[in-house]
């Protein structure tokens, strides 16, 4: 009896450590490219050439059908 324990023990904690791992690395693959889309985003606003209104201008935009 204490043996089946033992192993439905061992089980159990080799069941959670799986998903732990797993998590983990979904977890960091999905955040990897995460730098360099920031960096993009950023570049993008820091552009030279282009003025503050030209950054706000967007912003307050409506597009009304006609």
């Amino acid at each position: 009896m204490n043996q089946k324990s033992l192993s439905v023990n061992v089980w159990i904690l080799f069941l959670v450590s799986i998903g732990l791992i797993l998590f983990t690395f979904i977890l960091v693959s999905h955040n990897e490219t995460m730098p360099n889309k920031i960096n993009q985003d950023r570049d993008n606003l820091l552009s030279v050439g282009k003025t503050v209104l030209e950054h706000i201008k967007p912003i307050g935009q409506l597009n009304l059908g006609s």
